[in-house]
This record gives C-alpha cells, sequence and structure tokens, in this order.
C-alpha cells in the first residue's frame, strides 16, 4: 500500500482551509464595522449620570439643537486611551458651531470612570453607563464614536482611535468645521 497522497484531496483540503480563512476574516471585519447604531438613523433617548464635568445628568434631549460627538469608551481600554487625545484636542479648537463632546464610560464603577476623566485628562463630560446606553446604541467595541446632528440623527459611527483629520471631517460634515 502506497503512503503517497492523492493530489485531488490535498488540493480539496488546501481549498477548505482557504475559504474558512476568508469566513473568519469576513466575520471579523464586519463584526467590528458592526458596532454602534445605523447611520441615518434617529438616535435613541439616553439619560445618564455625569460623574466628570460641568453638570449632573445629560440626555439626548441636552444634546438637539447642536452636534454632538459621543465616544464609548473603558479605562482598560488602550485604545481609548490613545483616542483620548485626539478628541480632546477637537473639543478645544475653535468651531463654526458649538458642538457637544460626551465620553460615555462602560466601566462597571461610577468611579473609575470619574478617575479616567481626570488621569486621560478630558476636558468634556463623563457620563456613566448604567448598561443601557451601551445596549440601546449596540456598542459591542471599543471606543465607539457616534456623531449625531443638531437634529438628532446618527451621521457618523465608527470604531478604533481615529485619526485627528478623521474627526475634523466629520464634525465639518455637521457645520462644525474649526474656524
Amino acid at each position: 500500500m502506497s503512503a503517497e497522497r492523492d493530489p485531488k484531496q490535498h488540493t480539496g483540503s488546501l481549498r477548505l482551509l482557504i475559504a474558512l480563512v476568508a469566513l473568519g476574516l469576513a466575520f471579523y471585519w464586519f463584526g467590528r464595522r458592526s458596532s454602534g447604531p445605523e447611520s441615518g438613523a434617529p438616535a435613541k433617548d439616553f439619560s445618564l449620570v455625569v460623574v466628570a464635568g460641568s453638570s449632573e445628568r445629560v440626555s439626548l434631549a441636552d444634546l438637539r439643537g447642536r452636534p454632538a460627538l459621543i465616544e464609548v469608551v473603558a479605562s482598560w481600554c488602550g485604545v481609548c486611551r490613545r483616542a483620548a487625545p485626539v478628541l480632546a484636542a477637537a473639543a478645544q479648537a475653535p468651531r463654526q458651531r458649538e458642538v457637544r463632546f460626551l465620553a460615555v464610560s462602560v466601566d462597571d464603577d461610577p468611579n473609575v470612570a470619574r478617575a479616567l476623566a481626570k488621569d486621560w485628562h478630558i476636558p468634556y463630560d463623563v457620563a456613566h453607563d448604567d448598561g443601557s446606553f451601551a445596549r440601546n446604541y449596540r456598542v459591542s467595541l471599543l471606543p465607539t464614536f457616534v456623531l449625531i446632528d443638531a437634529e438628532g440623527i446618527v451621521r457618523q459611527v465608527a470604531t478604533g482611535a481615529p485619526s485627528p483629520d478623521s474627526v475634523e471631517r466629520w464634525l465639518s460634515e455637521v457645520g462644525a468645521g474649526r474656524r
């Protein structure tokens, strides 16, 4: 009996392996892009406790009339930490119109969220999510960024650390470019 392999069997195994790798990459790529609400949809209402910043609570109603860029973060997320200076710089830049920046921490403990605001030098409100925001906004990856226009429509959704140019492009699309 020969120990040689049938070349057709080898080719079939290779094709199966390639198909499985391609399927895995597709799930990875499309899964990454699925965090957050759908662009063009009305933003879902929320009301969260602000743990660091200028107000006690923040809701979607509070954001109406001006664009809002919401960053969903956690203290243990290294990409979130790297993205924080980009958002802080954008928040402090002079704008053509007022923009509300908001960080929503999904950390279990509100005190950790409060410390995150201080440690990362976040110059805008940081709210603590009780689980409802991440659930209603379908956040599955961190950081997730959600840009809501002045009328309450979701205009941009992105994951990962954005470049300063990306943030400026998003804000320009809602009339809040740099002055």
